[in-house]
């Protein structure tokens, strides 16, 4: 698709409908996860320790392993799936604590890496690439870790898979760790968008070109949208959504009970800080009822 005419004009009816909120879970161009040049940015910015964009900082990390850790106290070789494990920084912490670990990510940049990683620490951990959406096991694992809003970032229709799929995979009595948004995470409330020209080797391209950065709400379905567009010097347009699912602690515990766990403990994050009204996140475990697959 492209924004100018076959006359070389610019199309404004093109223009009119990309600026427009779009349907709710409206699918886009591509699973940009997967492509080459924007999952290299996406593992650089995991990498970042000055910045909690990609994923939590190192030290938040260890502390988010050795408190779940202490609070499971389970047997040493228990099985952990990671799931969305990006580079292994979860994998491999978990893995030092005596879990025996798999780690799903649909990024083969990310899985590359998390592999190199691990054969240079000598650490024996399963990395698969793959859609976690995809993932077929039974009765397999002690705990499954979806860490850092995974969750929150699916349609409704996947998020319902996912926990099937979970719930499935988990052994009786097994434990399903994970966090989510809450309103609080977003500092902006209403609806908004802005222009601005990236450089060559941006985040999104490795070309210069027009950016068109959307925020949209959804307050029924408690859903935001990151919506970027971009424009290329020869007119291609190409469009990127990051939906965010937030809860309430509530409807949080209600959704895990519909799929028959029964929530353990929640936090305010995943280290053990007490639950705060005002919180951006919330960190819970829930358990598997012994009687459900």
């Amino acid at each position: 698709m492209k924004i100018f005419s076959s006359q070389g004009q610019i199309d404004f009816s093109l223009v009119h409908k990309i600026t427009k909120k779009p349907k709710l879970f409206t699918k886009d161009d591509g699973n940009f996860w997967q492509d080459p040049y924007i999952s290299e940015h996406l593992l650089f910015a995991h990498l970042d320790d000055d910045s909690d964009e990609g994923s939590r900082k190192y030290d938040t990390i260890i502390q988010t392993v050795h408190w779940l850790c202490e609070y499971l106290n389970l047997p040493e070789e228990s099985k952990l799936l990671d799931l969305g494990c990006g580079s292994g920084l979860y994998s491999e912490n978990f893995y030092s604590q005596g879990f025996d670990i798999t780690g799903i990510d649909i990024s083969q940049n990310s899985i590359d890496y998390a592999m190199c990683q691990a054969t240079d620490s000598g650490y024996k951990i399963d990395y698969i690439c793959q859609n976690y959406l995809e993932m077929d096991y039974e009765s397999t694992f002690d705990v499954i870790t979806l860490i850092y809003g995974d969750l929150c970032v699916l349609s409704h229709s996947d998020r319902d898979l996912l926990l099937q799929k979970v719930k499935k995979a988990l052994k009786p009595n097994g434990y399903l760790i994970f966090d989510v948004f809450t309103k609080h995470y977003f500092k902006n409330d209403g609806d908004n968008q802005s222009w601005y020209i990236s450089d060559k080797d941006g985040f999104w391209s490795e070309e210069e070109h027009l950016l068109l950065e959307s925020h949209f709400k959804y307050k029924k379905d408690k859903v935001r949208l990151d919506k970027f567009t971009l424009i290329k010097k020869d007119g291609e347009i190409k469009t990127h959504h990051i939906w965010k699912h937030y809860f309430s602690l509530k409807r949080a515990i209600q959704m895990m009970e519909e799929y028959g766990f029964t929530v353990k403990d929640y936090w305010s994050n995943l280290t053990g800080k007490p639950y705060e009204v005002s919180s951006p996140w919330i960190g819970m475990v829930a358990q598997k009822s012994s009687d459900r697959k």
